[in-house]
């Protein structure tokens, strides 16, 4: 009857989603599926067997899941109980029905492009954005960007995104990047607040290789490549550079059947007026 017959449900904010974790639990439950849980403050259960993750939450706990259990190579679906969920996009008012199709296998499969950043010797994976910034906001920093061994561009500004496709809707999109449709390979770079009146963001290839010189930065700053918002590596004196290319992973995501990027793009970015308003 189901084609994901064993379940990992991973709700890492247990007090937020408690409720919700409850109540998915009693659905799986009832319809004898197999599953165990993983929440901030339970150990990490076995995940052998594991063939479907099911994060409760909002995108941020999405980028949280995969980050953890991207090892296992299996698809995620997301419950969203956030206020935007472009990744965690099961509605939780609608789970009763909406994660029965998924365990069908009655779903939208889609496989994210990710992105590596590779410094001082380890590569870091991000799934939205790559960020370069200074430990203060109000401080400029200068910064090279060449792309393919070809130099782009030398700025002063705040610091630099380098978004996937995926991230273009998170904080590229808050500092002027554009939203580009998920089936588009492509990398956006958007400067933070650049000392530049001309200064636009840019599109490329997702292929490309991209090398980011840090060249000078304010005194007693330091300054960091954030990955995803949630893992800040300093960069270090004498090691002012760092490159991103493509990874080999892909980050395998299920929507439900309905599921249409435009639309979500005009119910959670408040795009236009509905189609029966005029």
């Amino acid at each position: 009857m189901f084609k994901y017959k064993k379940l990992l449900v991973v709700a890492y904010d247990q007090e937020k989603t408690q409720s919700a974790l409850a109540h998915v639990s009693q659905i799986l439950s009832e319809n004898n599926v197999s599953f165990v849980t993983y929440t901030s403050k339970t150990d990490l259960p076995s995940t052998d067997g594991i063939d479907l993750i099911t994060v409760i939450g909002g995108d941020g706990s999405m980028l949280s899941a995969a980050k953890d259990f991207q090892h296992l190579n299996v698809p995620f679906v997301g419950i969203n109980l956030g206020k935007v969920g472009f990744m965690a996009d099961l509605d939780y008012g609608s789970v009763d029905q909406n994660l029965i199709e998924v365990l069908k296998g009655k779903c939208l499969p889609e496989t994210k492009e990710t992105i590596d950043c590779i410094y001082n010797g380890k590569s870091y994976t991000a799934y939205n954005e790559i960020v370069l910034h200074t430990q203060k906001s109000y401080k400029l920093m200068q910064f090279e960007v060449k792309v393919n061994d070809n130099f782009v561009y030398r700025k002063r500004a705040d610091g630099l995104i380098i978004s996937t496709s995926n991230g273009s809707t998170a904080y590229s999109l808050s500092a002027g990047g554009p939203i580009v449709s998920p089936d588009v390979s492509a990398l956006v770079i958007t400067s933070l607040n650049p000392l530049s009146l001309s200064a636009r963001p840019l599109l490329i290839p997702t292929d490309s290789k991209v090398e980011v010189s840090l060249t000078k930065t304010p005194p007693n700053t330091d300054s960091y490549i954030i990955i995803d918002g949630n893992e800040e590596i300093k960069v270090e004196e004498g090691l002012s550079t760092f490159k991103i290319q493509k990874s080999a992973k892909g980050f395998k995501l299920l929507h439900p059947l309905d599921h249409d990027f435009y639309t979500a793009c005009r119910d959670k970015l408040n795009w236009s007026l509905s189609k029966d308003e005029k």
